[in-house]
Protein backbone atom coordinates (compact mmCIF):
# COMPACT_ATOMS: atom_id res chain seq x y z
CA UNK A 1 0.00 0.00 0.00
CA UNK A 2 1.15 3.82 -0.98
CA UNK A 3 0.94 6.01 1.75
CA UNK A 4 -0.47 9.39 0.38
CA UNK A 5 1.84 12.36 1.64
CA UNK A 6 2.27 15.94 1.12
CA UNK A 7 6.07 17.42 0.29
CA UNK A 8 6.55 20.35 3.19
CA UNK A 9 9.90 22.39 1.98
CA UNK A 10 11.05 24.71 5.42
CA UNK A 11 13.60 27.14 3.81
CA UNK A 12 15.47 30.41 5.07
CA UNK A 13 12.66 32.25 3.01
CA UNK A 14 9.24 30.54 2.97
CA UNK A 15 7.08 26.83 4.04
CA UNK A 16 5.77 25.63 0.80
CA UNK A 17 3.49 22.35 0.22
CA UNK A 18 2.39 20.58 -2.65
CA UNK A 19 0.20 17.09 -3.25
CA UNK A 20 -0.52 15.45 -6.24
CA UNK A 21 -3.43 13.32 -7.08
CA UNK A 22 -2.67 9.75 -9.40
CA UNK A 23 0.35 7.59 -8.90
CA UNK A 24 2.59 8.19 -11.85
CA UNK A 25 4.00 10.17 -14.26
CA UNK A 26 2.34 11.18 -16.97
CA UNK A 27 -1.04 11.12 -14.63
CA UNK A 28 -0.19 13.37 -11.90
CA UNK A 29 -1.96 16.37 -10.99
CA UNK A 30 -1.87 18.84 -8.50
CA UNK A 31 -4.28 18.45 -5.87
CA UNK A 32 -3.35 20.81 -3.86
CA UNK A 33 -0.12 23.81 -2.96
CA UNK A 34 0.53 26.43 -0.78
CA UNK A 35 3.06 28.71 0.53
CA UNK A 36 3.92 31.08 3.13
CA UNK A 37 6.64 33.72 3.35
CA UNK A 38 8.99 33.28 6.60
CA UNK A 39 9.60 36.84 7.98
CA UNK A 40 13.81 37.49 7.81
CA UNK A 41 15.87 35.87 10.42
CA UNK A 42 13.81 33.55 11.49
CA UNK A 43 15.36 30.85 9.73
CA UNK A 44 18.73 31.04 8.58
CA UNK A 45 21.22 28.53 7.17
CA UNK A 46 18.17 25.75 7.95
CA UNK A 47 18.53 26.75 11.98
CA UNK A 48 15.52 27.92 13.72
CA UNK A 49 16.41 31.54 15.47
CA UNK A 50 12.71 33.26 16.47
CA UNK A 51 11.39 29.14 18.06
CA UNK A 52 8.07 31.26 19.22
CA UNK A 53 7.55 32.96 15.49
CA UNK A 54 8.85 29.57 13.93
CA UNK A 55 6.54 27.67 16.06
CA UNK A 56 3.12 30.33 15.08
CA UNK A 57 3.56 30.42 11.97
CA UNK A 58 3.89 26.28 10.85
CA UNK A 59 0.90 25.36 13.22
CA UNK A 60 -1.10 28.24 11.27
CA UNK A 61 0.02 27.10 7.97
CA UNK A 62 -0.88 23.22 8.70
CA UNK A 63 -3.93 24.46 10.30
CA UNK A 64 -5.16 26.06 6.77
CA UNK A 65 -3.39 23.12 4.66
CA UNK A 66 -4.91 20.54 6.85
CA UNK A 67 -1.60 18.46 6.22
CA UNK A 68 -0.92 15.29 7.94
CA UNK A 69 1.76 13.21 6.26
CA UNK A 70 4.78 14.81 5.03
CA UNK A 71 7.83 14.00 3.34
CA UNK A 72 10.29 16.98 4.70
CA UNK A 73 13.07 18.72 2.97
CA UNK A 74 16.26 19.07 4.73
CA UNK A 75 18.67 22.64 3.79
CA UNK A 76 22.32 21.60 2.35
CA UNK A 77 23.93 23.73 5.05
CA UNK A 78 22.55 20.54 7.45
CA UNK A 79 23.90 17.77 5.32
CA UNK A 80 27.70 16.76 5.08
CA UNK A 81 27.66 14.55 1.43
CA UNK A 82 30.54 12.77 0.98
CA UNK A 83 31.46 9.73 -1.93
CA UNK A 84 33.10 6.25 -0.77
CA UNK A 85 34.42 3.51 -2.38
CA UNK A 86 32.13 0.24 -1.27
CA UNK A 87 31.86 -3.25 -0.90
CA UNK A 88 28.25 -5.74 -1.46
CA UNK A 89 25.87 -6.61 -3.61
CA UNK A 90 22.82 -6.13 -1.57
CA UNK A 91 21.25 -2.44 -0.52
CA UNK A 92 21.93 -4.37 3.49
CA UNK A 93 25.82 -4.83 2.78
CA UNK A 94 26.57 -1.67 1.06
CA UNK A 95 24.70 0.25 3.97
CA UNK A 96 26.64 -1.59 6.95
CA UNK A 97 29.99 -0.77 4.59
CA UNK A 98 28.92 2.98 4.53
CA UNK A 99 27.95 3.14 8.32
CA UNK A 100 31.62 1.96 8.42
CA UNK A 101 33.19 4.53 7.00
CA UNK A 102 30.83 7.79 8.50
CA UNK A 103 32.89 8.60 11.13
CA UNK A 104 35.80 9.17 8.95
CA UNK A 105 34.27 11.33 6.63
CA UNK A 106 32.18 13.31 8.95
CA UNK A 107 32.71 15.05 12.19
CA UNK A 108 29.54 12.95 13.87
CA UNK A 109 29.30 9.53 15.66
CA UNK A 110 27.18 6.94 14.21
CA UNK A 111 25.11 6.91 16.78
CA UNK A 112 24.31 10.88 16.14
CA UNK A 113 23.81 10.36 12.47
CA UNK A 114 21.18 9.20 10.23
CA UNK A 115 22.40 8.95 6.78
CA UNK A 116 20.87 7.72 3.12
CA UNK A 117 23.20 6.89 -0.01
CA UNK A 118 22.53 6.47 -3.68
CA UNK A 119 24.99 4.43 -5.83
CA UNK A 120 26.86 6.78 -8.86
CA UNK A 121 27.14 6.07 -12.06
CA UNK A 122 29.91 3.92 -13.58
CA UNK A 123 30.07 6.77 -15.81
CA UNK A 124 31.35 8.75 -13.02
CA UNK A 125 33.64 6.13 -10.93
CA UNK A 126 34.82 4.73 -14.21
CA UNK A 127 33.47 1.22 -13.22
CA UNK A 128 34.12 1.54 -9.24
CA UNK A 129 30.78 0.93 -6.49
CA UNK A 130 31.04 4.02 -5.37
CA UNK A 131 28.30 5.94 -3.26
CA UNK A 132 27.33 9.07 -2.68
CA UNK A 133 26.31 9.19 1.12
CA UNK A 134 24.17 12.51 2.37
CA UNK A 135 24.40 12.65 6.22
CA UNK A 136 22.64 14.97 8.62
CA UNK A 137 22.94 14.96 12.57
CA UNK A 138 20.08 12.88 14.52
CA UNK A 139 19.61 15.97 17.10
CA UNK A 140 18.34 18.01 13.99
CA UNK A 141 15.98 15.69 12.39
CA UNK A 142 14.25 15.06 15.67
CA UNK A 143 13.86 19.17 16.92
CA UNK A 144 12.05 19.17 13.33
CA UNK A 145 9.81 15.75 14.06
CA UNK A 146 8.63 17.80 17.04
CA UNK A 147 8.17 19.95 15.83
CA UNK A 148 5.71 18.65 13.17
CA UNK A 149 4.44 16.26 15.46
CA UNK A 150 2.84 19.40 17.73
CA UNK A 151 1.27 20.80 14.68
CA UNK A 152 -0.07 17.11 14.36
CA UNK A 153 2.33 16.50 11.32
CA UNK A 154 3.34 13.16 10.75
CA UNK A 155 6.89 12.95 8.67
CA UNK A 156 7.15 10.00 6.25
CA UNK A 157 10.85 10.79 5.47
CA UNK A 158 13.45 13.02 4.94
CA UNK A 159 15.56 14.36 1.75
CA UNK A 160 17.66 16.99 1.43
CA UNK A 161 17.04 19.76 -1.08
CA UNK A 162 19.58 19.16 -4.28
CA UNK A 163 18.05 15.56 -4.21
CA UNK A 164 14.81 16.61 -4.48
CA UNK A 165 14.76 19.53 -7.03
CA UNK A 166 17.27 16.72 -9.34
CA UNK A 167 14.33 14.18 -8.82
CA UNK A 168 11.87 16.86 -9.94
CA UNK A 169 13.62 18.82 -12.81
CA UNK A 170 16.27 15.97 -14.38
CA UNK A 171 14.35 13.99 -16.56
CA UNK A 172 14.05 10.13 -15.43
CA UNK A 173 16.36 7.95 -16.67
CA UNK A 174 19.13 10.41 -17.95
CA UNK A 175 22.46 9.88 -17.89
CA UNK A 176 23.54 13.40 -18.12
CA UNK A 177 25.80 15.42 -15.56
CA UNK A 178 24.13 18.41 -15.05
CA UNK A 179 24.97 21.11 -12.61
CA UNK A 180 21.48 22.76 -10.62
CA UNK A 181 21.51 26.90 -9.80
CA UNK A 182 18.80 26.94 -7.19
CA UNK A 183 18.54 30.83 -6.37
CA UNK A 184 16.98 31.78 -3.13
CA UNK A 185 16.92 35.28 -1.42
CA UNK A 186 19.92 35.50 0.29
CA UNK A 187 21.47 32.67 -0.90
CA UNK A 188 22.07 29.75 -4.05
CA UNK A 189 22.80 26.64 -4.14
CA UNK A 190 25.37 24.71 -6.84
CA UNK A 191 24.73 21.50 -7.22
CA UNK A 192 26.21 18.90 -9.24
CA UNK A 193 24.17 15.58 -10.42
CA UNK A 194 25.35 13.02 -12.64
CA UNK A 195 22.80 9.91 -14.06
CA UNK A 196 19.93 11.54 -11.59
CA UNK A 197 23.04 11.16 -8.55
CA UNK A 198 23.76 14.22 -6.55
CA UNK A 199 27.98 14.52 -6.39
CA UNK A 200 28.79 17.96 -5.48
CA UNK A 201 26.83 20.66 -3.57
CA UNK A 202 27.90 24.23 -2.67
CA UNK A 203 26.25 27.30 -0.62
CA UNK A 204 27.03 30.91 -2.02
CA UNK A 205 26.30 33.47 -0.21
CA UNK A 206 24.86 35.29 -2.74
CA UNK A 207 21.03 36.03 -3.12
CA UNK A 208 18.49 37.17 -5.77
CA UNK A 209 16.90 39.50 -3.98
CA UNK A 210 17.90 43.02 -3.93
CA UNK A 211 19.33 44.29 -0.36
CA UNK A 212 17.92 46.91 1.06
CA UNK A 213 19.29 49.54 -0.39
CA UNK A 214 17.65 48.74 -3.61
CA UNK A 215 20.58 47.65 -5.99
CA UNK A 216 20.97 44.56 -7.97
CA UNK A 217 22.84 42.05 -6.20
CA UNK A 218 26.83 41.20 -7.64
CA UNK A 219 26.22 38.64 -9.86
CA UNK A 220 29.90 38.25 -9.92
CA UNK A 221 29.95 36.77 -6.94
CA UNK A 222 27.89 33.68 -8.22
CA UNK A 223 29.39 33.38 -11.56
CA UNK A 224 33.09 32.99 -10.21
CA UNK A 225 31.56 30.17 -8.34
CA UNK A 226 29.77 28.67 -11.60
CA UNK A 227 33.45 28.84 -12.62
CA UNK A 228 35.39 27.39 -9.88
CA UNK A 229 33.14 24.43 -9.61
CA UNK A 230 32.87 24.00 -13.06
CA UNK A 231 37.10 23.85 -13.40
CA UNK A 232 36.98 21.71 -10.14
CA UNK A 233 34.69 18.80 -11.79
CA UNK A 234 36.69 18.80 -14.38
CA UNK A 235 39.91 18.27 -12.88
CA UNK A 236 38.52 15.81 -10.79
CA UNK A 237 35.90 14.22 -12.71
CA UNK A 238 36.17 11.86 -16.28
CA UNK A 239 35.73 12.78 -19.76
CA UNK A 240 32.30 10.64 -19.75
CA UNK A 241 31.11 13.26 -16.57
CA UNK A 242 31.78 15.92 -18.22
CA UNK A 243 28.97 18.70 -17.65
CA UNK A 244 26.97 20.19 -20.48
CA UNK A 245 24.35 21.59 -19.11
CA UNK A 246 23.02 24.26 -16.27
CA UNK A 247 19.70 24.13 -15.23
CA UNK A 248 18.26 27.48 -13.18
CA UNK A 249 15.20 26.98 -10.54
CA UNK A 250 14.27 29.37 -7.81
CA UNK A 251 11.85 32.72 -8.68
CA UNK A 252 14.37 34.63 -9.25
CA UNK A 253 16.72 32.88 -11.41
CA UNK A 254 15.31 33.98 -14.75
CA UNK A 255 16.28 37.56 -13.89
CA UNK A 256 20.18 36.04 -14.21
CA UNK A 257 19.73 33.58 -17.41
CA UNK A 258 21.93 36.13 -19.11
CA UNK A 259 24.70 37.26 -17.25
CA UNK A 260 25.17 32.78 -15.90
CA UNK A 261 24.38 32.56 -19.83
CA UNK A 262 28.12 34.65 -20.63
CA UNK A 263 29.93 33.38 -17.29
CA UNK A 264 28.67 29.61 -18.50
CA UNK A 265 29.77 30.00 -22.49
CA UNK A 266 33.40 29.84 -21.49
CA UNK A 267 33.22 26.28 -20.49
CA UNK A 268 31.31 25.24 -22.86
CA UNK A 269 27.77 24.79 -21.02
CA UNK A 270 24.20 25.48 -22.08
CA UNK A 271 21.86 27.33 -19.67
CA UNK A 272 18.20 26.64 -19.12
CA UNK A 273 15.19 27.04 -17.09
CA UNK A 274 14.09 23.88 -14.88
CA UNK A 275 10.55 22.45 -15.57
CA UNK A 276 9.76 21.45 -11.95
CA UNK A 277 7.36 19.29 -13.28
CA UNK A 278 9.25 17.21 -16.06
CA UNK A 279 8.65 13.90 -14.19
CA UNK A 280 4.65 14.72 -12.79
CA UNK A 281 3.26 15.24 -16.04
CA UNK A 282 3.27 17.11 -19.58
CA UNK A 283 2.25 20.35 -19.98
CA UNK A 284 0.88 19.55 -23.05
CA UNK A 285 -2.28 17.56 -21.34
CA UNK A 286 -2.35 19.10 -18.27
CA UNK A 287 -1.72 22.79 -17.14
CA UNK A 288 -1.54 23.50 -13.40
CA UNK A 289 -2.98 26.34 -11.39
CA UNK A 290 0.98 27.31 -10.61
CA UNK A 291 2.30 29.68 -12.80
CA UNK A 292 5.49 28.80 -15.09
CA UNK A 293 7.66 31.58 -12.86
CA UNK A 294 6.37 30.63 -9.50
CA UNK A 295 6.91 26.75 -10.05
CA UNK A 296 10.77 27.72 -10.30
CA UNK A 297 10.33 28.28 -6.24
CA UNK A 298 8.24 24.77 -6.15
CA UNK A 299 10.52 22.81 -7.43
CA UNK A 300 11.60 21.25 -3.91
CA UNK A 301 8.44 20.66 -2.79
CA UNK A 302 7.63 18.60 -6.53
CA UNK A 303 10.45 16.31 -5.97
CA UNK A 304 9.05 15.67 -2.12
CA UNK A 305 5.78 14.98 -3.16
CA UNK A 306 6.94 12.09 -5.57
CA UNK A 307 6.10 8.60 -4.41
CA UNK A 308 8.23 7.16 -1.94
Amino acid sequence: MLMKHAGLDISDDAIRCLEYSGHHFPNLKISRHSSVAIPDKVVGGGEINDEKAFDALLDKFDKENNLSYVKVSIPEEKAYLFQTDVMGKDPLSIAQNVEFKLEENVPLSVSDAVFYFDILPMSVTGGALRASVSVVPRVYVEKIIAKLNNCGMVPVAFEVVPKSIAKAIIPANSTSTIMIIHVMNNKTGVYIVAGGVVCFTSTVAWGGRPPATGAMPNIDILTKEIGRIATYWVSHGIASSEIKQILLVGGDAPKYQNEIKEAAAGFGLTVGIGNAWSNSFSLDHYIPAISREESLDYAVVAGLAMEL
